[in-house]
């Protein structure tokens, strides 16, 4: 894992507005290293719009965040955002090529073994279901071994047997140094968080512990 000296996120009264729509209100939080935050609550209630805020991906409208730079940070968007004309392999490598990190293929065959992605290498992304399209995403961010990982739905075009093996990942991910904020919706997502926050009526509220 190449960690900064001590990876965490710090946000202050952080609040972000739409228009007359105050979604985020006023938050202050601090997420260290070696945690997975997941982050709850129901569908338009500013989950994905902290996410964002906590990762540089927007700007706060008030308030600070100490987002990472673009060199640390690695994103699981739900809409994948695979090349279409690269294989699956070569999309799975491409921040981390980015980042100028040489990555064996025997580690890439290794990560798509595991991730159910066997002989998979060379297909394209619409040659790819949803699931697997996700997977790929997913391994370019393992790949890529950032202390910083953002995580929108990772697991919900997977099926249980897929999510448990993306969950062991991103668990470990977090145990080697990184700061992992995930976004659920699935209860059975929450065993690997140490830590769980409500998100709705622009306030963030820490849930009970889930282990």
């Amino acid at each position: 894992m190449n960690t900064p000296q001590s990876p965490s996120l710090i946000c202050t009264e952080l609040t972000k507005r739409f228009g007359s729509t105050t979604v985020i209100d006023n938050v202050s939080l601090a997420l260290p290293a070696g945690q997975v935050t997941a982050l709850v609550g129901p569908s338009g209630a500013g989950k994905t719009t902290l996410l964002n805020l906590l990762s540089g991906l927007e700007k706060p409208s008030r308030g600070t965040v100490s987002a990472p730079s673009r060199s640390e940070r690695g994103f699981i968007f739900q809409d994948y955002n695979l090349l279409e004309a690269m294989t699956a392999a070569d999309n799975a490598l491409v921040s981390a090529r980015l980042l100028g990190r040489r990555v064996p293929r025997r580690w890439v065959r290794e990560l798509f073994d595991d991730l159910g992605l066997h002989g998979l290498e060379r297909r394209l992304p619409h040659q790819l279901s949803g699931g697997q399209q996700q997977r790929v995403t997913i391994a370019r961010v393992l790949l890529a071994d950032v202390p910083y990982i953002f995580a929108d739905e990772p697991t919900g075009a997977l099926d249980p047997q897929s999510t448990e093996v993306v969950l062991t990942h991103l668990r470990q991910a977090a145990d080697a140094g990184a700061v992992v904020v995930l976004v659920t919706h699935q209860d059975e997502t929450l065993h690997i968080a140490d830590r769980v926050l409500t998100v709705g009526g622009g306030a963030v509220r820490e849930a009970a512990h889930v282990h």
